[in-house]
């Protein structure tokens, strides 16, 4: 197994650092100047001139393209991500924040989607064909085909501005409230963000573990055992999901690496102050660090969740180790 985790992370690295050279050229042909981004417009010409030199030599912007990315890429490796031109702070202190606000949006989604993708995609399977499993089936159909910005503004509609039972968007205010209540502002605000990245997530997931599902009751030794005489739940719990858990296992590793990566059209909906709202803000303000840094961080999580993904396949089946 050692020798499988190693060669996965061996295949992995040169990919990794393919990734990071896309993304440094692609912030070098972006139009604007970082440099005099972070300069006030107030100065004189000669005290431009002078302060642009200075800052150029301390963000490594004189040197040759080479450099910049050797000096970039070990900055981001020891934590040090930039200067963000549009926040005028440091990248690591701007995203501190709404990283912390999508992981509390994710963790609520992520539990939703695992309580009620497993056990529905399972039976789905077990009763394919019967009342249960079309429902289900329509509706992922229609809710994973359904936009994420029209699904919320769906929900924005009916329940914030029709039923006015909740806020229409935006983070609960920590001067207004304190202790329960402020954690009841924060409940009421999660809701609708919740439920939108909860019908996406859970159209996709159960179609995936219906599917693997049935291919695993279609095997013979599915067969063979309710030819023992074994009973249904142990023949469908114990043999045949656990022959399906390797798609089952890729819905679970990618819905806990998504706790980090955010949902931009979502976040930006429901103004949430997460981690694709900032990302849709530097765009927007041209801020080169905060793009690179992020986008680097969204690699990074993505490379991660595939070996994490690759290590519980060979855990699970010891022929994908010897594959």
């Amino acid at each position: 197994m050692t020798r499988y985790i190693i060669k996965r992370i061996l295949i992995l690295i040169p990919v990794l650092i393919c990734i990071t050279i896309m993304l440094f050229a692609i912030t070098k042909i972006m139009p604007g100047d970082p440099v005099r981004a972070m300069l006030p417009t107030t100065l004189k010409s000669e005290q431009y001139e002078l302060a642009y030199k200075a800052m150029s030599e301390k963000m490594g912007m004189n040197k040759s393209l080479p450099e910049q990315y050797f000096r970039w890429l070990g900055n981001m490796l020891t934590g040090e991500l930039g200067f963000s031109t549009m926040y005028k702070r440091p990248v690591a202190d701007v995203i501190a924040e709404p990283i912390t606000n999508t992981v509390i949006l994710n963790i609520g989604v992520i539990i939703i989607q695992l309580l009620i993708s497993i056990p529905v995609g399972i039976y789905c399977a077990v009763k394919r064909r019967g009342w249960f499993d079309n429902f289900w089936q329509v509706f992922s159909l229609v809710t994973w085909s359904m936009p994420s910005f029209f699904l919320g503004l769906c929900l924005i509609f009916v329940f914030a501005v029709h039923l006015r039972w909740l806020p229409l968007g935006g983070m609960p205010n920590s001067a207004l409230f304190s202790g329960w209540a402020y954690v009841g502002q924060w409940l009421r605000y999660l809701i609708l963000p919740t439920i939108t990245l909860s019908l996406i997530s859970i159209a996709s997931s159960i179609r995936i573990i219906r599917n693997a599902m049935i291919d695993a009751l279609n095997q013979d030794y599915i067969r063979t055992a309710r030819a023992k005489g074994l009973r249904e739940k142990v023949v469908i719990y114990s043999h045949a999901f656990r022959n399906a858990l390797i798609p089952v296992s890729t819905v679970v590793v990618g819905t806990v690496f998504s706790l980090f990566a955010g949902s931009t059209i979502t976040e930006t909906i429901f103004a949430w102050n997460g981690i694709g709202k900032v990302l849709i803000s530097a765009v927007t303000g041209r801020d080169v660090m905060m793009i690179c840094s992020m986008n680097t961080f969204f690699s990074l999580i993505s490379v991660l969740a595939v070996l994490v993904s690759d290590i519980v396949y060979g855990l699970i089946d010891p022929r994908v180790r010897l594959s």
